[in-house]
């Protein structure tokens, strides 16, 4: 099992369900149907930033000196002042309930008895209130910066008396081209029971109420002002080039989230991965950066804080998790990803997350 004090035990369980991430990838597969299971890895148009998003990763092979490896490195790192047991987030995913009924809920109790932390979406399919009562470690809610200001802002003041630490902020200024779901005309309600949203309503129609896609568009200025008047710090998502970054720095940001929505957003757009190390470069490395899109295994967690990032958010892994065995399926998932992390920065002979750096990755 995986230790909250970032030591991973070096035999493999034998006495777990699952021993590796592709038994949990097939019973999810199994769980699902097909218009459920393309609802979780559609991408937008023709799936190019999709495919991209992870052939990025594959594109980077690693430098492992002989004699260089250890056999104790050190999991743990802080990020945006969490103690976590390893460089990972849960992702603030959305419409989770078409995995498994208890969504958030399950995510945050496994996410708790790893050690991380968990981002909590406006298009969770529970309550924002009821995820963080669900564990300790529900700690950034995500909101989109469309729509009336004062209604954003009520709900964020929302999320701070449940006592979330953070804001996620991201825009959705139009509806998403998913073509694998207009063709199996998939409703978010899913056959696992409807979605009830982080909104506190009981029917998907009010996330289109709150995110009136009719509504005026918002700017870099009324998103700097809306981030002054917040009352928890602002981490803004989305954020694929150096300009954008500098942006929402400028605008109040106390973090960047380095994505572009796992290639579900818009197609065509850079690989995250492709973009992550010039973003570092240009704000330094004092800027709290998170990622995600494209990490498919732990191996790519540490390529990722290797060009950059202090930690990863996860989705679709998780999302598979939950779909094969609920709480149990999402703790698995971790502890697995954690453990092979654990074994790429033994062989590279980094003792802590911070020893990581481009120099790990091979250069031709």
């Amino acid at each position: 099992m995986t230790q909250k004090t970032g030591r991973v035990d070096d035999r493999y369980s034998t006495n777990e369900k699952y021993t590796t991430l592709r038994g949990i990838h097939r019973d999810a597969q199994r769980h699902l149907s097909e218009t459920e299971w393309n609802y979780l890895w559609c991408g937008t148009g023709d799936e190019v930033t999709l495919k991209d998003n992870v052939a990025a990763f594959d594109r980077y092979r690693f430098n492992t000196p002989m004699f260089a490896g250890i056999d104790n490195p050190d999991t743990r790192t802080k990020v945006l002042g969490f103690d976590l047991s390893f460089p990972a987030f849960v992702a603030p995913f959305g419409g989770e309930a078409v995995f498994h009924p208890e969504g958030h809920l399950a995510l945050g109790r496994a996410a708790q008895a790893v050690g991380i932390q968990q981002m909590v979406p406006v298009a969770s399919s529970h309550s924002l209130e009821d995820v963080a009562a669900a564990s300790s470690v529900a700690s950034v809610f995500q909101m989109t910066f469309v729509g009336d200001e004062d209604a954003v802002l009520e709900m964020m003041e929302r999320a701070k008396a449940a006592g979330y630490k953070y804001i996620c902020v991201t825009y959705s200024p139009i509806r998403q081209w998913r073509e694998r779901m207009m063709e199996d005309r998939f409703s978010i309600r899913g056959e696992k029971g409807p979605a009830n949203f982080g909104a506190g309503r009981s029917d998907p129609a009010a996330l289109v109420e709150l995110l009136d896609f009719t509504r005026p568009r918002w700017n870099w200025q009324q998103a700097a002002r809306a981030i002054a008047r917040a009352p928890l710090p602002c981490i803004v998502k989305g954020i694929t080039s150096v300009k954008d970054a500098q942006a929402a720095l400028d605008a109040g940001a106390a973090g960047l989230y380095v994505s572009n929505y796992g290639g579900r957003t818009v197609d065509r757009t850079p690989a995250a991965l492709d973009v992550l190390p010039s973003i570092r470069k240009a704000v330094g490395g004092e800027v709290p950066i998170i990622f995600d899109s494209g990490i498919r295994r732990g191996s790519d967690i540490v390529t990722a804080l290797a060009l950059g990032a202090d930690a990863v958010a996860l989705g679709r892994l998780l999302a598979l998790g939950l779909a094969a065995d609920g709480e149990y399926g999402v703790r698995r998932t971790l502890e697995l990803l954690q453990r092979e992390f654990w074994t790429t920065l033994g062989h590279f002979g980094c003792s802590r997350v911070e020893e990581l750096s481009e120099a790990n990755l091979y250069q031709p």
